[in-house]
């Protein structure tokens, strides 16, 4: 089940990095085509506002460049530990920047469609039928608003890829710790638990000699030594000490005490009362990483439970986040 996490966080990971590749190269090529309608747009808006000739070229670049500037620091921010303020303040010279280009390109089109009819309407042939103004406008907007809304898709894909890459670096550390740490520590759980009723046996033997101690039928012998819930409760404080020992990470740990304090809790409804709130396949990988280590230290069912059966009641719930 170890080798099955490990390979479904790879391939997780792999997915999203191919994706964030994809979206990457889209977004480049959408960024350039978007530049270069910008680039003239603006430069016939930079000569309609009174700036000479050979300086209308400046206007676009400089608000090209904002755009390409903020956009960079908003992917680069994205996985950096900062105060939001400082990463927000990018999002709002992207957002506004983005916004003179949107509002300019729909001007620009909304005027030239206008120019355009009048011309039609004159009786004069301009080689084409033009479009409504408004319908021109619309479309002029697209190029600016699909930049924003990919610099905004990059820097999801870039948080879950990191997200993805953090399980995987789990799987591979719990896959590296082997069986031999884990077994270690149940061994010494037995030892301290054997020390611990030493005494008692000791003192027994002290006060009761071999010939006078009363003998007991076979029977008798089995029916009080073995006690179902006092095996049980002994069982669960020893897997409690397990948890509590062991090099599990603290979300691991958490989601391992709450199954096991209630079984007929879903994966669903663990991972929605995580904090932070995860994936339904997160809980369960992490719920599998505990049950894998526990097995391996020696530990059964009970006080472990069947998680190969909570897998086929709850596979469905598995199944959107695969």
């Amino acid at each position: 089940m170890g080798d099955f996490s490990l390979r479904a966080a790879r391939i997780q990971l792999g997915a999203l990095i191919a994706a964030l590749l994809i979206a990457i190269f889209i977004a480049i090529g959408i960024t350039a085509g978007a530049f270069v309608l910008s680039f003239a747009v603006q430069r016939d808006l930079a000569r309609q506002g009174t700036i000479p000739e050979n300086l209308a070229w400046i206007f676009p670049v400089i608000v090209d460049s904002a755009i390409f500037g903020s956009t960079v620091a908003i992917v680069i921010l994205s996985k950096l530990k900062m105060h939001r303020r400082d990463k927000y303040f990018y999002v709002a010279v992207a957002v506004s920047v983005v916004a003179i280009s949107i509002l300019g390109n729909a001007y620009h089109a909304f005027h030239s469609a206008t120019v355009a009819q009048q011309a039609v309407a004159a009786g004069q042939s301009i080689g084409y039928m033009p479009l409504d103004p408004a319908v021109a406008a619309m479309i002029a907007i697209i190029p600016p608003v699909l930049v924003l809304a990919f610099t905004h898709g990059l820097g999801i894909l870039i948080k879950a890829t990191g997200i993805a890459y953090s399980d995987y670096k789990i799987e591979i550390d719990n896959a590296a710790a082997g069986v031999g740490i884990v077994a270690t520590q149940r061994r010494v759980m037995r030892n301290e638990t054997a020390e611990g009723f030493q005494p008692s046996l000791g003192i027994v033997e002290t006060h009761h000699a071999p010939e006078s101690a009363p003998h007991s039928s076979p029977s008798e012998q089995t029916s009080s030594s073995v006690d179902p819930e006092s095996s049980n409760d002994e069982a669960h404080a020893e897997l409690e000490w397990f948890i509590a020992t062991s090099g599990l990470p603290d979300a691991v740990k958490d989601t391992a005490r709450r199954k096991l304090a209630d079984p007929t809790l879903t994966w669903e409804m663990i991972a929605q009362t995580s904090n932070p709130p995860v994936a339904t396949s997160t809980s369960w990988r992490r719920y599998e990483k505990f049950d894998t280590a526990a097995r391996a230290a020696g530990f059964e069912n009970p006080p472990l439970i069947d998680v190969r059966a909570s897998d086929a009641q709850f596979a469905d719930q598995l199944v959107p986040t695969a």
